[in-house]
């Protein structure tokens, strides 16, 4: 998961499935907990009330059979009572049988009532026939079947006592299982909701951790915007976020480069009007000195020391009109003519041009010239200009060393031609190479700083670029990189 958008859709789905766990875990227990409840209010509890009704009518006819019979002073009233007090039980009965086929539970035992009952209807139609003839209550016609019922509606009352106390225990331990189970769903959803808030503080957390490098890029958005243009920021992170921290930085770069463009464009151009109005103010007292020291040197003809003083005078004088006409060039550099040119033939010409003169001071030059002769838009003036202060600068540098080699090639690049010059000499320290076009930077006891930058301007109005490499002790490389024509 290396994506922003993916991270924080993986933390919000965690979150979603722990919230989904904690509602599908909830519903389950409560589901579960209404069964009980359902199950305890459509069949058990018709069932215990059914049963405690049932207990207090047999408990009444039972008593009516055990003690009121015998205080009854006529067969009519005995039948009557003993009507009133059996057909509220039957009844009752009826609705316990019907609870427990509902409830499905105490079949065997509620079977078990009902034979008693059956067994009893004989005795009963025994005792009210009896009754409804008007034979005495102490009749053996009386006394026997009463006798039978009073036994018989004992064991019934035990049935009725027992199933009324295992209904109460079932119900007592159905209440204390609901009760477990409501504080179980209650414990498990607050264990996991407390889960799901810790969950979802540390998704926040790690969501704010990953969008920090958004702070650092806006944080470095404003150094840029306060003017550092130097500002950069790490591209590690998610990948949109490298990949925007790599743009930004790119940016950055580009905007730094411009506004280094931009001060130099506009300092060479300060320049160029400066060195222009300077030349011209120079030029004119420069001849008039050469030409005083010309006619001090006729008139001192006998003084060697006059002469060698007035040749002195003449080489100063030489050294700074070439001075002069280097500022006044770097002041009226014209913009190039730009057209289609045969590079090989450009450079081939340059070397024969240059090697004689680099011969005498102990400098090789060789010449290393793409087989496909590349073409390149380029205003062959200048560009010949540009490759001259090249290696007019590695001829010195091998020189300074003692003598080497200075090696110009061509090849093509894409769509760029590129030239190079690379020499053998001392090489360039690290330090120096970032200021070694500025103008006005020299390396050189009594340069002028104009030439490279002079080199690179003319380079970059032809939409190329100049850089360098070098390796002190070693030598190096100027690649000129100009577009193909």
């Amino acid at each position: 998961m290396r994506t922003l958008s993916a991270r924080i859709l993986l933390g919000f789905a965690a979150l979603a499935v722990a919230f989904g766990t904690i509602t599908v875990d909830v519903v389950l227990n409560l589901t579960t907990v209404e069964d009980s409840i359902h199950s305890i209010r459509v069949g058990l509890l018709p069932l215990a009330l059914a049963a405690n009704s049932l207990a207090r009518r047999e408990e009444d006819l039972k008593s009516y059979l055990d003690d009121g019979f015998a205080q009854e002073t006529s067969s009519y009233g005995a039948n009557v009572r003993l009507r009133t007090a059996r057909t509220p039980r039957d009844i009752t009965f009826k609705g316990l049988v019907k609870a427990a086929e509902s409830y499905r539970g105490d079949a065997e035992r509620v079977a078990e009532m009902s034979a008693l009952l059956d067994s009893l209807k004989t005795p009963y139609d025994q005792l009210t026939s009896a009754l409804r003839k008007g034979e005495a209550l102490d009749a053996d016609s009386v006394t026997v079947p009463l006798r039978t019922l009073r036994d018989g509606e004992r064991k019934f009352s035990q049935h009725t006592v027992d199933l009324t106390n295992a209904l109460q225990a079932v119900v007592t331990d159905r209440t204390t299982k609901l009760e477990t189970q409501q504080k179980s769903v209650r414990f498990i959803a607050i264990s996991l909701g407390v889960i799901a808030i810790a969950i979802g503080v540390m998704i926040s957390i790690w969501v704010v951790i990953t969008l920090r490098p958004l702070r650092r890029l806006r944080d470095a958005a404003k150094r840029v915007a306060a003017g550092d243009y130097a500002s950069r920021i790490d591209d590690r992170g998610p990948s949109e976020v490298a990949e925007l921290a790599r743009e930004f930085n790119s940016m950055a770069r580009a905007i730094e480069e411009r506004e280094r463009e931009l001060v130099r464009s506009e300092r060479l151009a300060a320049i160029g009007k400066l060195s222009a109005m300077i030349t011209h103010e120079i030029r004119n007292p420069l001849s008039a000195i050469g030409l005083n020291a010309e006619l001090l040197d006729d008139e001192l003809s006998d003084n060697a020391e006059g002469r060698a003083l007035c040749h002195a005078i003449h080489k100063e004088v030489d050294r700074l009109t070439a001075i002069t006409e280097e500022y006044l060039s770097f002041g009226k550099l014209p913009k190039p003519k730009i057209a289609s040119e045969h590079v090989n033939g450009l450079v081939d010409a340059l070397a024969s041009f240059v090697r004689e003169d680099l011969a005498q001071k102990q400098v090789e030059l060789a010449v290393e010239l793409a087989d496909n002769d590349p073409i390149a838009l380029v205003d062959s003036a200048q560009l010949r200009q540009c490759l001259v202060n090249l290696v007019r600068n590695a001829s010195e540098a091998v020189t300074s060393k003692g003598g080497g080699k200075v090696t110009m090639r061509t090849r093509r690049a894409g769509d760029r031609v590129v030239i190079e010059v690379e020499d053998t000499g001392v090489g360039i320290a690290p330090e120096v190479l970032p200021r070694l076009f500025d103008t006005f930077f020299s390396t050189k006891e009594g340069g002028s700083g104009l030439g490279l930058a002079l080199t690179q301007q003319i380079v970059k109005d032809h939409g190329g670029d100049l850089s360098v490499e070098s390796t002190v002790g070693k030598g190096t490389t100027f690649t000129v990189s100009i577009p193909r024509g």
